[in-house]
This record gives structure tokens, sequence and C-alpha cells, in this order.
């Protein structure tokens, strides 16, 4: 199944005036507030790496906030280490062909949490967030691994000395990556009218700048993101976005073809038949993705009609990528993870660590930078990479 949704850019202030959540509705709670998995026992919690199951303060206004303004079967939480969690999809009864993915991830939290049983055939809202919250700590171990950075890497706030990293602990940022599901875009599109101002159909990702946290709003009501299978994949694909955004502090938009083909690699790590794509902010797109992305580069730079790295160094816009541009995007990232991983690191480093004369961020001249970049950690001039990309990709793909 492919996933094809636009998705709106960050904003670095509030676009118009904040707008108040309707007076909350009366909701009937469907759900226990202790969660029968970890009981809400410190011990277990603390095993599993489970910092709270609530109140936290996610979003503008918290978690009580949020649960109480919200239509919605009712709102479970749960905060780790890097992320903090809103969840309000139900119970999910599992699809044969899934359960071999499931029983892994079961496997994997049953290490943390030994009340989780071995072996299920649906799986309760309460779980389904575990393995969530499980699965986002992982991501954020992996993208730290690309970046070649650890949690040690990053002060409270910015150094005088040693490198520049940002203003806080998480990637550069001072506060903690949310992440907020909705079971209908009714809810999703209140909760983040309510502090951006704008109204959002599809996916959305916001900067709080005076908390300096990124957060992640997805509307979980189409039949393919009810499904975890799909869900996880297409958050991921948000979080890597928000995390490569705040990586030394989002100060400014990285460039959008490395982001779009990071986030792409991300994704497809997990699922490799998902398929989310990035549009500008009240841009309809509608995207005929191939479903088999390796064969489909192979195919393309077979036929002479991929892009060229030049090209992808001057998008702009998310809305400017096409198929094609998508596909090569992804390639040439996936190029850079399995060969030249040292490269990749610095590359990112770079482009978001960019000072000017006072020592304040930019993000100006950035595909001169790019060029530079490419050159002191591959030799590379645009066109050497496009060759020794190509002759990767023709063999490979991705």
């Amino acid at each position: 199944m492919i996933r094809a949704t636009k998705l709106a850019m960050f904003a670095l202030a509030l676009a118009g005036g904040a707008v108040a959540f309707p007076a909350a509705v009366p909701q009937k709670q469907s759900r226990a507030d202790v969660c029968p998995w970890c009981k809400n026992d410190p011990a277990l919690m603390k095993a599993a790496g489970v910092l709270s199951h609530g109140p936290i303060p996610i979003g503008a206004k918290g978690s009580a906030a949020l649960a109480a303004a919200l239509p919605s079967g009712g709102w479970i939480f749960l905060e780790t280490p890097h992320l903090r969690w809103a969840f309000s999809l139900g119970t999910e009864a599992l699809e044969i062909a899934d359960k071999k993915r499931v029983r892994s991830e079961m496997e994997r939290l049953r290490k943390l949490l030994p009340t989780v049983p071995a072996e299920t055939a649906r799986l309760d809202p309460w779980l389904r967030l575990h393995l969530h919250a499980m699965k986002g700590e992982e991501l954020y171990a992996r993208f730290q691994k690309l970046l070649q950075v650890t949690d040690a890497d990053f002060p409270e706030s910015r150094r005088d000395e040693g490198p520049f990293m940002g203003n806080g602990r998480f990637l550069g940022e001072k506060d903690k990556f949310e992440v907020v599901i909705h079971s209908s875009r009714s809810s999703h599109q209140m909760f983040t009218t309510d502090f951006s101002g704008v109204s959002i159909t599809d996916s959305f990702r916001w900067h709080f700048k005076d908390a300096h946290k990124l957060l992640v709003s997805i509307p979980a009501e189409d039949p393919d993101l009810k499904h975890d299978r799909w869900l996880f994949p297409h958050v991921a694909h948000n979080l890597s976005h928000a995390f490569l955004c705040a990586y030394k502090h989002f100060s400014y938009d990285p460039p959008v073809w490395l982001d779009e083909g990071l986030a792409h690699a991300i994704e497809k790590e997990i699922e490799p038949e998902s398929v989310t794509t990035d549009g500008t902010e009240g841009a309809a797109r509608e995207t005929h993705a191939p479903s088999d992305w390796p064969e489909a580069v192979r195919k393309l730079v077979g036929r002479g009609k991929q892009k060229t790295l030049a090209d992808l160094l001057h998008t702009h816009e998310f809305g400017d990528l096409d198929v094609d541009a998508n596909l090569t995007a992804w390639s040439m990232v996936r190029f850079l993870i399995e060969e030249h991983p040292d490269a990749l690191a610095k590359i990112l480093g770079g482009v978001k660590g960019q000072l000017d004369a006072e020592g304040r961020p930019t993000g100006k001249d950035m595909p001169d930078l790019e060029r530079k970049l490419f050159k002191e950690t591959g030799g590379w001039t645009p066109a050497s990479f496009d060759e020794d990309w190509r002759k990767w990709a023709a063999k490979k793909g991705g």
C-alpha cells in the first residue's frame, strides 16, 4: 500500500492569531486511567523507558487541555527520554500478513516490559502506544547514528567554545519532540488551528518558537493510517523532517531535496512499500508513486531520466519535487548512507551548522555551501557525484 499525502511545512513564527479551542464537549471515556501493561508502576515504567503516562506538557497547553477540548473516544499519553506521545486510536485487530512484523516488535518490547504477551491477535490502544513509543526511541537512535552524534554532544544551551551544536539537548532544541495521533481529521484540524491559526487537512509539523520544540500532528482517519503497519512509517517520515530541522537548532530550513530524501530513506527502512510525499502549505498534489523504488530508480537511470544533483540543489519547495525527483533524492541519500556514511554525516552537519560573520545561524547561499561540502567530504563536483551515484544506482537502485 502507498501512502501519498501532502504535509504542511514548518513555520518559524505563528501564522496569524491563535484560535481558542472550542468549549469542551463531554466525552464518554472508554479507557482505563491506568495502563494495563506497565500499570503506571514506576519500576515497570522505568524499565520500559517510560517517564510518564501523563499529565505531560505536550502541544501548546498540555495533555489535560488537549484531552478536554478535542472530540475523541479518549486520549492516552506517554513520555520517553526524547519524545512525547498523545494517542486516540482504538484497538487494532491484526491481519495474518502483519503478525510476523508485530511478533518481532512485541519481542523487543517484552525485553523492556515483561507483562506484554508473546502473542496477540489484537493490539489495544495502550499496547499500540507502547510499541510506537519504543519504535520512536529506536528511530531517534537511528537518526543519531546517521548524524554520528550522541546526547552528550548537545549542551543545555549554546557553548562559547567547541563546535556549534544548537541551543538545547534534543538535537539542538531545548525541548522534546512530540507526536499527536488523532482518530479523526476534525480533531487534528481543531488542534493545529489553535496554535497555528490555519486549518490544515493533512499531517502537519510545527515549531513552537518560544518553547523550542517541534511537534507532528497526524490525522489517522483514512483506512490505511488506522493500521500501525502504515501509520508508524508515516510518523517516522514526519519525525525525520522534525529531527533534521531541529539539528543544531531550527533557525532555517535545511535543503529540500536532502530533507525529503532522508525522510524517504527513514520511512522505507521501516516499510519499503510506504510512501509519504510532502507539499507546500495549501498546495494540493497528486502523486502516483511506484511501490518498488529500487526498481523504479534502475529504470529511471536506464532511460536517462534521473535528476542531477545540480537540479536538486536548486529546489526551493517540497511541491517542486516530482516523482522522478523524489526517487532520485531518495536514491542519492541511500547511496550516501550505504557507501559514504561519514560524508553524509558531515554534509548534514554542515548544512545545519552554517554561521555568519557574527556567529549567527544562517541558511544563506545553501546550494554553494552544499557544493563545498560535497567537494570537502568526497572530492565530488555535482557532475562527478552524479557519475558515482549512477553507477551504484544502476545496480542497486537504492
